[in-house]
């Protein structure tokens, strides 16, 4: 049964030309649910890159312990602050990324680091990283159509952690943003480099309203308000800060009004009535 599991996995190899190696990984997960089922559509898979490439131990072992020895070089699960620099081992090496023939720029690891993800995450926030936009063992070339980091995806993924922000964006006038050349939520945040939305995303010659709208269009002096809204809270300080919150989420709609009231102060809940007597 093994053995048909592992000539099984190895088909996809074969057929794409590459020479099937002993690979003891499938022996045992080849009939295991879970990691080995998705495993098969994995781009790394496709690419014939193993599971000890990414995982260490020694796959020509028979045995679990040897293979999964440390000795062997095998690595225990990362945590999550520590994914972003397992993935990058590769994904930041031009070299070897070079045998693959990368069709996006290789250096993602240097831009996540500038990213607000990277920021909240080494602060100990839960913030996404790596395997979080391109899931774990069933990771899609971005160019697949079932990729979660597809443009026909990226704003479901998004979604998962910036729902309220994604359903306005949804209503908006950019809701068309599911293709190629406007792949959604990464259009204006960029897609490993992420930053919030903010004046300075907003406004002026570099910023990300002006690559599609001129200043002088109506959409362009929409931006110059939402800017203008947004760069008020930012100076009034602390005290504004759930209010610029707030504008921030309002911005998806890419509506004036909708920032202006999303900016205004909350009036504090009435206290609760309750039955105690009047104190005397």
């Amino acid at each position: 049964m093994r053995l048909l599991a592992l000539t099984l996995a190895l088909i996809p190899l074969i057929a794409g030309g590459a020479t099937p190696a002993k690979d003891s990984c499938f022996d045992c997960h080849g009939v295991m649910e879970g990691t080995s089922a998705v495993f098969k559509n994995d781009v790394h898979y496709t690419n014939t890159i193993s599971c000890a490439d990414c995982h260490g131990g020694d796959p020509k072992e028979d045995t679990a312990n040897a293979s999964m020895s440390p000795d062997r070089g095998f690595k225990v699960r990362v945590t999550r602050q520590g994914t972003p620099e397992f993935c990058g081992r590769c994904h930041s090496d031009t070299n070897y990324m070079a045998r693959h023939n990368p069709n996006e720029r290789v250096d993602q690891l240097a831009l996540y680091k500038t990213s607000i993800h990277a920021t909240e995450l080494a602060a100990g926030k839960r913030a996404a990283e790596c395997v979080d936009c391109h899931s774990i063992h069933n990771i899609r070339a971005v160019s697949d159509p079932l990729s979660p980091a597809g443009p026909q995806h990226i704003t479901d993924t998004c979604a998962k952690c910036h729902k309220e922000d994604a359903d306005l964006f949804k209503k908006s006038p950019h809701a068309r943003f599911n293709n190629e050349r406007r792949p959604g939520c990464v259009t204006c945040h960029a897609s490993h480099a992420t930053q919030p939305a903010g004046t300075a995303q907003i406004t002026g010659a570099t910023s990300v309203c002006a690559r599609c709208h001129n200043a002088n269009s109506n959409p362009g002096r929409a931006a110059a308000q939402i800017a203008q809204v947004l760069a008020g809270l930012e100076a009034a300080g602390p005290g504004s800060k759930d209010a610029l919150e707030r504008a921030r989420v309002a911005v998806h709609t890419f509506n004036v009004a909708a920032v202006r009231r999303a900016a205004e102060p909350v009036a504090p809940s009435p206290e609760p009535a309750t039955n105690a007597p009047p104190v005397p």
